[in-house]
């Protein structure tokens, strides 16, 4: 006698069907993890390039500042070294891949974002290097300090501001607190050509 075949039953297909969406929302989990995972990883990547870029062209453009005066008005000249807290102005040489060329590098935070300008002089100035370009952004708070030898010849510690417009400081120290998952390290900057201590100051 001839067994008769039987089809699953109703219960054996509902248990079968809550496994396979169990497996799914695991594998949708796992994929949905590995997605995060790498935006998280491609957003680090990002922010670490936006600040090893700032902190090498800060390192580059601080470090060859010029004992010069480019202001073309000898009556509106203020000096070739102006430091504050949170803004420096000085001159150095552009590099060659924006122009090149002697330029008033202004380096200062706009509400969330640290900007440098450049120019040629106060009256004449390139239209296109006028304009800020940002350098970081989504910084909370700048401290620059400045630290050199007074007209009198004493070294000094670092200062929040620097009171010889027409001398060079011997190092710069850039403290910044970054909102992004890369932390600021604190950058102390020597500039390679420090007259001061051969100039005077008024």
């Amino acid at each position: 006698m001839k067994r008769r075949e039987q089809g699953f039953t109703l219960l054996e297909i509902l248990v079968v069907l809550s496994l396979l969406s169990i497996l799914l929302l695991l594998v949708s989990a796992a994929l949905l993890g590995a997605n995060r995972a790498v935006a998280k990883a491609q957003g680090y990547t990002a922010s670490l390039d936006e600040m090893r870029a700032a902190q090498q062209f800060l390192r580059t453009a601080i470090s060859e500042a010029l004992p010069l005066d480019i202001t073309e008005d000898d009556s509106q000249a203020e000096g070739f070294f102006i430091g504050t807290a949170e803004r420096v102005q000085f001159v150095a040489t552009l590099p060659g891949v924006l122009g090149g060329g002697i330029q008033r590098f202004t380096l200062q935070r706009v509400e969330q974002d640290v900007q440098v300008t450049f120019s040629q002089s106060e009256s004449t100035a390139n239209a296109q290097l006028a304009e800020p370009q940002v350098l970081l952004r989504d910084v909370q708070a700048l401290q620059l300090s400045y630290r050199g030898v007074s007209p009198l010849g004493q070294p000094t510690g670092w200062l929040s501001a620097w009171p010889w417009s027409r001398r060079l400081p011997a190092a710069v120290r850039i403290d910044a607190s970054v909102n992004g998952p890369v932390p600021w390290l604190t950058q102390v900057i020597a500039l390679r050509l420090n007259l001061g201590s051969a100039s005077s100051d008024p």
